[in-house]
C-alpha cells in the first residue's frame, strides 16, 4: 500500500468505510496551486464525498467519504452530511484569505457528542462554533487515535501533520488536504 492509499483509507475511516483511490500523476507544478473550494460530488461508487479543489481546476481525492447512515434517521443523510460540511468548511477557507494556513483539525465533545472541529491553534478545543461534524458510532469511542492514524498515515517531506499539545493531537488541516493532490 503507497503513502496516499494509507491516507485515504485512514480518512475513509472517520466515516468507518473506504473507497477505492483514485489515483493519478500529478506535477508539483499544480500541487501549488492555491485552493479554491471544496465540493461535495458523488463518487463513482455512487456515494457522497467532500473534495479539495485548487484555483487551477485540480481535483484532489477524498478527503470525506459520506456512507454512514446513522445520523439519517435525524435527518442528517450521508447527502446532507455531504453539503453542510463542505459549506463549513468553504466558510473556514473563505475567513481564512482561501489558505488552511494554521488551521488544525481535532477531536472533542460538544453537547455530549464526539466530534471533528476546525480550530486556529493548537490550545484551542471543540466548541458549539467550529464544529465540522459528529463522529459516527465506531469512531467516536476513541477519536484522538483516529486523529493519530490519520495524521501518521500522511507523514510526507513538507512535515508531519499532526502536532500534540497536552496530549491532545491536531492535525494541520493544509498538510493534510495538500497530501490529497
Amino acid at each position: 500500500m503507497n503513502l496516499k492509499q494509507i491516507l485515504q483509507v485512514a480518512i475513509a475511516g472517520i466515516v468507518a468505510t473506504s473507497v477505492p483511490l483514485i489515483s493519478a500523476q500529478k506535477s508539483v507544478a499544480q500541487s501549488e496551486a492555491p485552493l479554491s473550494s471544496f465540493q461535495c460530488q458523488i463518487s463513482e461508487d455512487q456515494l457522497f464525498v467532500t473534495l479539495a479543489v485548487r484555483q487551477n481546476g485540480q481535483v484532489s481525492d477524498p478527503m470525506i467519504v459520506w456512507k454512514t447512515e446513522e445520523f439519517s434517521g435525524a435527518g442528517y443523510t450521508p447527502e446532507r452530511r455531504c453539503t453542510e460540511v463542505t459549506n463549513r468548511l468553504n466558510t473556514l477557507l473563505q475567513e481564512n484569505n482561501q489558505s488552511l494556513k494554521g488551521l488544525y483539525m481535532t477531536a472533542g465533545l460538544v453537547n455530549s457528542e464526539a466530534v471533528l472541529c476546525a480550530v486556529s491553534s493548537t490550545r484551542s478545543g471543540c466548541n458549539t462554533r467550529n464544529v465540522l461534524f459528529t463522529l459516527n458510532h465506531a469512531n467516536r469511542r476513541n477519536p484522538s487515535q483516529m486523529l493519530r492514524n490519520l495524521a501518521s498515515a500522511g507523514v510526507v517531506g513538507s512535515g508531519s501533520a499532526i502536532q500534540e499539545s497536552g496530549g491532545q493531537p491536531y492535525v494541520d488541516l493544509d498538510i493534510l488536504v495538500n497530501q490529497l493532490f
